[in-house]
Order: C-alpha cells, then structure tokens, then sequence
C-alpha cells in the first residue's frame, strides 16, 4: 500500500468513534487527532499540539496545515487533508481526510462533534465548505 492508502485505511478505523476535544484515543478522537494520526500510519509525521481550543483565532489552522505540508495543492486526492469552514465560523475551523468514495468519486472522513467519525461523499454541500487541500506526501 502506498502511504496515501495506509493514512486513508487507518483514518477508515475510527468510523463510529465518538469526537472528544483533543483527543487521540481508538474511542474518542477529534478533527485534529484523526489527521494527525492518520498521516502517521501513512509515514509522515506532525507536531501534535494540543493546546488549541474549540474555536479557531487568527487563522491559526491554515497556519498550522501550512506548517506541516507546505501550500495548498489545486487537485484533490485519496490521502489528502482538506481545510473546512462551516457556514457560520468566521474562518476555517475543521480538517479530514479525502478518500476514494466506495461508489465513486471522493468522500471525507473526519471526526464532528455531532456525530463522531463519519464518512461523506464530497458532494456539492462539502466542496463548498473545503477551503484548502494539502498533500501530506509531497505534490505528485
């Protein structure tokens, strides 16, 4: 498997796990921890700050994505993570992981703290909440 497929399989592990702030555990994960420990299992290692709260200040997000995998890419592949911004937040405040949608095209998996970790197809609604896209494993 190639490291995109290893970060996609690993961050499909935590599908039904509950969303907990900060958190990094097989039973409780966030938004932050599913992609920092996703691209682990893919190669790649992040900084795992943990001392960020439930609202974003500053852009501090996009900073921090920029950070770790340089600038926004154009396209959008399995493996990447995608920056969102909910409707109603002044800025970006939310990060998953872009994989290969079982019935075609793509999906996201993130952790929300509605509903957990979920899977959705990148549907019209999606796309317009995804601000960036970076590639954790260098621009192909």
């Amino acid at each position: 498997m190639t490291p995109a497929q290893l970060c996609v399989a690993h961050a499909r592990t935590y599908i039904g796990t509950k969303w907990r702030h900060r958190g990094r555990k097989p039973w409780a994960i966030d938004c932050v921890g599913i992609v920092v420990l996703s691209v682990a299992a893919g190669g790649v290692q992040m900084r795992d700050r943990r001392d960020y709260g439930r609202e974003p200040w500053k852009d501090g997000l996009r900073k921090e994505m920029e950070s770790h995998f340089g600038s926004a890419v154009d396209d959008m592949q399995p493996g990447d993570v995608v920056l969102m911004q909910w409707p109603e937040k002044p800025e970006p405040s939310h990060i998953g992981i872009v994989a290969d949608y079982c019935h075609g095209g793509l999906s996201v998996i993130h952790a929300h703290n509605d509903w957990g970790v979920a899977e959705h197809r990148i549907d019209d609604h999606w796309m317009r909440m995804i601000v960036a896209t970076y590639r954790p494993w260098g621009v192909a």
